[in-house]
Formats: structure tokens, C-alpha cells, sequence
């Protein structure tokens, strides 16, 4: 039997708690909130993971496991709401690029400013298509589809009378009962 359960994870209530103010977390949760921000800050600094995850355990006194999971809800949180990690990597890197080229900038080293926007460019997908259909996709190709000799004889039957018009064909109606929605009263 499957074991399913309606409560919000203490992860679900601290990230709700970045889109919403309001959201009233426990001290356990005002931790973990408090160590997910450190984790992001400390990778904003270009530390690493091993980094990031021996400074929580020293400064926050958990284990390294938790460390860890900590720095993944960090990017999960500061990433993209829906993305995950691939986002809030994407963010780092775009980060630190632009420390990179305000460094090139000071310097006035225009090859490096150069590099510095192409890697911008890519990283926000400046330089891919806007094709809304890739037509490469939909390409005319052989399908093929192998049917039992009844099915075969079946649309051959209907076939070979022509067009088939799909909305006039002998179904079979059968009973039904409407479901309304019941409103909870509480």
C-alpha cells in the first residue's frame, strides 16, 4: 500500500515562504531557510560545493548530508522556480561572468569583453533560433503499422467506400451520469 501524504514538506513550506511572506515557519524551518540562503551566498562568492558544504557544517553544526541537500534546495529555491538546478547554475555562471567582464571593462581589454559577451549571449540563449516549429521534426518520414488481419480486413471494409466521414459511423451510445460538483460547506 502506498504511503501518501497531503502536509507540506518543511522544504515545500520554506520555499513557499520566498514567494510569500506571510508563511508563518517553524525554528526548524527558520534554520534551514537561513542555511538554503547562506548556501547560495557563499556559491555567489565562488565556492565550490565541498566548499559550500564544510562552511554550513562548521557554522550551522549539521551533517554533511543536510549540507548538501541544503545547497541543492539553494539552487532549486534561487534557481528557477520550476527548473531546479539547471537554472540557478545557469544564474551562477552568469554571474560570475559578469564580475569577469566588469574586470575587462576596468582593463580596458576589449578581447576579453568580447569573450565575456559571447558567453553572455549564449548562457540567455540570445543566439538560438526563435523558431516557433523545428522543422527538421516534422519531416516527411515512413511510418509504418502493423495490424492484425481482422483490424486490416475492418478498414480495408471502410475504406474502400471512399472518403470516411469519422463523424458518421455506427457507435454504440451508452448510460451515463453527470457528476456535479459539490460544494464544501465549512
Amino acid at each position: 500500500m502506498a504511503n501518501i501524504t497531503t502536509k507540506d514538506t518543511h522544504f515545500d513550506k520554506v520555499y513557499g515562504s520566498f514567494l510569500d511572506n506571510t508563511i508563518q515557519l517553524s525554528d526548524f524551518q527558520e534554520k534551514m531557510k537561513n542555511r538554503v540562503k547562506t548556501a547560495f551566498t557563499l556559491m555567489l562568492d565562488r565556492k565550490t560545493r565541498d566548499q559550500v558544504s564544510k562552511i554550513l557544517q562548521d557554522q550551522f553544526e549539521v551533517s554533511q548530508a543536510t549540507a548538501y541537500r541544503d545547497i541543492g534546495n539553494a539552487l532549486k529555491i534561487y534557481g528557477d522556480v520550476g527548473k531546479a538546478d539547471k537554472e540557478g547554475m545557469r544564474f551562477l555562471i552568469f554571474e560570475y561572468n559578469q564580475q569577469a567582464l566588469d574586470i575587462a571593462f576596468k582593463e580596458k581589454n576589449l578581447a576579453e569583453i568580447g569573450k565575456g559577451l559571447d558567453r553572455m549571449i549564449k548562457l540567455a540563449d540570445f543566439d538560438g533560433d526563435d523558431k516557433l516549429v523545428n522543422l527538421d521534426k516534422i519531416k516527411n518520414m515512413d511510418i509504418t503499422i502493423t495490424l492484425d488481419t481482422q483490424s486490416k480486413k475492418g478498414i480495408d471494409k471502410i475504406v474502400s467506400g471512399g472518403v470516411v466521414d469519422l463523424n458518421d459511423f455506427e457507435a454504440e451510445d451508452t448510460d451515463f451520469e453527470e457528476l456535479k460538483e459539490e460544494e464544501d460547506e465549512e
